[in-house]
């Protein structure tokens, strides 16, 4: 019975180490991070990209409520390799923008077009859109737009305010809106922007206005472009100089016709 006892004994020294070594763990595998606004992306070999947005904020200012407005940003590639625009994401349901080009070699240049649905606002907003692209030090790029739906403080008249035109129906061939100056001082307008997809340069009947006195700009359709295909969604932008304070800027939108 002893020997038994003492073989008992010897077996469960002898096999204990083995039980109670611990297990190496697997290597867990994490991701990488994914870089962040501004953060440089993973180094890469060879010729390198460089975007560049010369403009990146723009102010429709004054503009209606229910329409869209658009405006176009330029988007450069100044390094020497190939730049690769990866996403494009906009921070509201109520803005699209839509990239032209999505590669761009040395040298090249290509738009981004914000537009703008001010429908159900009432007040000054901002919005922003996000370019993210393969350049190694600046992955992404922010654009900003603003627009005051709140026309209180608006100082002229624009008739009509804006153009709806409906589904399936030509726009007029020349659309005129006038511009009303009862201010009591003498202004000047400045267009600042249109969207040339859309409209032929559009023309300014008179660009200084006296105290009292309207003017009218005329907006038709690019000759490339197709209404009973294409629905509207286009906008011109203007400044307007000669008042106190800083220049009050106001946008004049058109939507509609496209495809019934």
């Amino acid at each position: 019975m002893k020997k038994w006892m003492l073989l008992t004994i010897l077996l469960i020294i002898a096999v204990s180490p083995i039980v109670a070594q611990p297990q190496k763990a697997n290597p867990v595998e994490t991701a990488n991070p994914i870089p962040v606004e501004g953060e440089a992306a993973e180094e890469i070999t060879g010729p390198q990209p460089v975007i560049e947005v010369p403009e990146q904020k723009f102010d429709f200012g004054y503009a209606p409520e229910g329409y869209y407005m658009a405006h176009s940003f330029a988007v450069k590639n100044t390094g020497e390799g190939e730049l690769r625009i990866q996403r494009v994401r906009t921070t509201c349901g109520c803005t699209s923008a839509p990239m032209k080009k999505m590669q761009l070699e040395p040298g090249e240049e290509t738009e981004v077009t914000v537009v703008f649905n001010s429908a159900r606002y009432q007040h000054k907003t901002s919005k922003s859109a996000i370019i993210t692209s393969n350049d190694p030090v600046n992955r992404s790029v922010r654009i900003t737009f603003s627009a005051n739906m709140d026309e209180t403080g608006f100082p002229l008249e624009v008739e009509p305010r804006a153009l709806d035109v409906p589904r399936g129906e030509d726009p007029p061939k020349e659309m005129v809106f006038e511009i009303k100056n009862p201010t009591g001082k003498d202004i000047e307008l400045e267009m600042i922007d249109y969207t040339a997809d859309v409209f032929a340069k559009p023309e300014m009947k008179h660009e200084k206005i006296k105290a009292g006195k309207s003017s009218e700009i005329v907006l038709k359709l690019a000759d490339e472009f197709d209404a009973a295909a294409n629905y509207i969604k286009a906008s011109v932008t203007l400044q307007v100089k000669g008042l106190e304070g800083d220049p009050v800027i106001f946008t004049i939108p058109v939507k509609g016709s496209g495809p019934s």
